[in-house]
Parts: C-alpha cells; sequence; structure tokens
C-alpha cells in the first residue's frame, strides 16, 4: 500500500487519468472527490467524478483493481492509503507534473 499525506485540495494522481483530493477536512471525516477515468473493469476507461464523505478507516474502489482508503485524518492533513497494481504509479499531482514536464523538455 501507497500512503501519501494531502491537505484540501491537493491532488494525488494514480495512473494518467485519475485524481484523488481532499475538499473538506474535520476531526473525524473527509470529504474525498475523485475523478477522471475508470481502471479495469467493464467501464474501464469510461469518464467518471464522485464524491464520498469518509471516516478514518474507510475506504472505496475505482474499478476492481484501485482501492483508496482514509488511514488517518489529522486536521489540516489527510492520509490516503492506495492499494494498486504495480505498474500503475501514485504521485502527488506536483510530482507527476513535474515528471510530465521532465519528459517534455527532454523530447519525449
Amino acid at each position: 500500500m501507497i500512503v501519501v499525506s494531502r491537505k484540501v485540495d491537493e491532488w494525488v494522481q494514480i495512473g494518467s487519468d485519475v485524481l484523488v483530493s481532499a475538499t473538506d477536512i474535520d476531526q473525524r471525516t473527509v470529504r474525498v472527490i475523485v475523478k477522471g477515468r475508470m481502471i479495469g473493469g467493464a467501464d474501464d476507461g469510461q469518464p467518471f467524478e464522485a464524491v464520498h464523505e469518509m471516516s478514518r478507516g474507510q475506504s472505496f474502489e475505482i474499478g476492481p483493481f484501485v482501492h483508496v482508503a482514509v488511514m488517518e485524518i489529522r486536521p489540516p492533513v489527510v492520509q490516503f492509503g492506495f492499494d494498486v497494481p504495480r505498474n500503475l504509479p501514485v504521485h502527488t499531482k506536483e510530482h507527476a507534473d513535474a515528471l510530465r514536464q521532465k519528459k517534455k523538455d527532454k523530447g519525449g
């Protein structure tokens, strides 16, 4: 499992098409928005957007292969746990953007 800490409106990118962010964090719950394209299953590649109100220990699925859990809530930060296949990268949005820019600068 990959664990990433984020504040409100700080995004995590899963693969190239899915973004996850907390939009509201309080002592016991976090509102999570997830959007992008479904990963795997019958709806593979289909666009979606969902909002989840979650407590510590709760999780949701993005297709059959990706599970996102709330590991810890310590305002103003929430810790997400991502259970994904090994070939699917999970990065903070800032890091994913930097990698994309570096690849673009190299001409790839």
